[in-house]
């Protein structure tokens, strides 16, 4: 694979951090106004360039699914460690483990509201149509 130059690079960097606009992304790379459409869409037709977005995309969806795991380890140990009995007090913390397990259970998706649907048909007491 063919090694990016500066701009091309820029170019990456701003295309990703700018929510993928390539006009943007050229113009912060340094290219000519006039020319940053063209370009922009010349770069994004670059196997190099595109290879260089996806690896950035697949690193920074890594970073943030074992950020997300481990905050949900973490929210984990402080409802264990806060759950712990004193004999002198009871549960050390019952507040912090109550608010660990409600956002360990909203970071999961735990909360989202179910959708049920009534099969059930109401029939009068004295049989007669509705």
């Amino acid at each position: 694979m063919m090694k990016l130059t500066n701009k091309q690079d820029a170019f990456v960097k701003a295309y990703l951090l700018n929510g993928f606009n390539a006009t943007q992304a050229a113009i912060e790379a340094g290219y000519s106004e006039k020319t940053a459409y063209s370009i922009g869409n010349e770069n994004l037709s670059k196997p190099e360039i595109k290879k260089a977005i996806e690896e950035h995309q697949k690193k920074s969806n890594e970073n943030f699914v074992w950020s997300k795991q481990k905050k949900l380890e973490m929210l984990e140990r402080v409802a264990i460690q806060c759950s712990h009995d004193s004999e002198e007090k009871g549960m050390l913390n019952a507040q912090a483990v109550i608010a660990a397990i409600k956002e360990h259970n909203l970071m999961q998706g735990d909360n989202a509201p179910t959708q049920t649907e009534n099969t059930h048909k109401i029939i009068p007491a004295d049989d007669t149509e509705w």
